[in-house]
């Protein structure tokens, strides 16, 4: 069937996935982003999101339908320009035209600002302060970066969202919504899968030289194909450890709560043992309150072993209740 006038419609298909056009062959990135340097066509796939928004049962949008949101009068033309997004951006089906999942990633970057939005807010003071100095913690953004340091300058926190995030509300909820995508992110990579780009990834442990003779150990990660890169204190992958959890949570203290810097897990190690070198096995030590923790992390990043000090631990209890008696 031609596409003619916007009188003319195609009947939904009865099945619940329409049939589409979709190709086997890669598109070279710079053809792809050529694709986007006309004004026309990023009209277009707006077009599809103004439909979606009006409505969201609606998996296609019809040529006719996008033709007129776009005001463009010549159809030939108006062809062209769908044309040059078809098989990366868009794709046809039985029943019109839909996004393609980079379709609606561009569209996403665009609402987001990914790309040409700007934004600026703080320094405000959190209600925080560093552990290695005692000063209070700062958070400003500046055009997609959130950054967390206090006032000696010690780097606390560092991460990217786009501008549309810091929009509206205050930085303290920008740093809330900021660090639960970051531990997402890690979560993932923790796991294998790179948060970017969803290529495969190897976390692992790396000893790292400080001043002394003392080494510490960072949770690190790299991605061959997007580049991204990942890089924090080893004891990060003790926060989804459901003993950790419960420790933190029996002590008033939900991991949930609380900023990542303020968690010894992450921020206060006190002893790091290289048990093997090769393959690489350390240990990390840190009280929390006055439990001692003990953990063994294999070269993937892999909680192996954990020791939670009972001595300590039945003690503290006790404690607790002597105290509300």
């Amino acid at each position: 069937m031609d596409e003619t006038d916007d009188t003319r419609e195609v009947a939904r298909s009865d099945s619940v996935e329409a049939e589409c056009e979709t190709g086997d062959a890669n598109i070279d990135p710079a053809d792809a982003f050529a694709a986007l340097g006309n004004s026309t066509r990023v009209e277009i796939l707006q077009a599809f999101l103004e439909r979606y928004l009006a409505n969201p049962e609606e998996t296609t949008v019809q040529f006719s339908t996008l033709r007129k949101a776009t005001g463009i009068r010549d159809s030939g033309q108006f062809r062209y320009h769908l044309e040059q997004l078809r098989g990366m951006f868009v794709e046809k089906c039985e029943d019109g035209y839909r996004l393609t999942y980079a379709g609606s990633n561009v569209i996403n970057a665009i609402i987001a600002g990914t790309y040409t939005g700007r934004k600026r807010l703080g320094p405000v003071t959190l209600d925080s302060t560093c552990s290695r100095c005692g000063t209070g913690a700062r958070a400003s953004y500046r055009d997609g970066v959130l950054e967390v340091a206090c006032e000696n300058d010690h780097l606390l926190f560092f991460w990217t969202v786009p501008p549309n995030a810091a929009a509206s509300g205050s930085i303290e909820e920008l740093v809330e919504l900021t660090t639960t995508l970051a531990f997402q992110s890690y979560e993932l990579v923790a796991g294998g899968t790179c948060s970017a780009c969803y290529s495969a990834v190897e976390p692992g442990i790396r000893l790292v030289e400080t001043d002394g003779a003392e080494r510490s150990a960072r949770f690190s990660a790299y991605c061959d194909s997007c580049a991204a890169s990942w890089d924090a204190p080893a004891g990060f992958v003790l926060l989804t450890h459901p003993e950790i959890e419960s420790l933190y949570y029996r002590r008033g203290r939900p991991i949930s709560t609380r900023y990542w810097w303020e968690l010894e897990v992450v921020d206060r190690v006190d002893q790091v043992t290289v048990l093997e070198e090769g393959p690489l096995r350390v240990r990390l030590s840190v009280s929390i309150d006055d439990v001692r923790v003990r953990a063994t992390i294999d070269e993937s990043a892999r909680v192996v072993d954990l020791d939670l000090d009972p001595d300590l631990e039945s003690r503290s209890e006790t404690d607790r209740s002597q105290s509300q008696t």
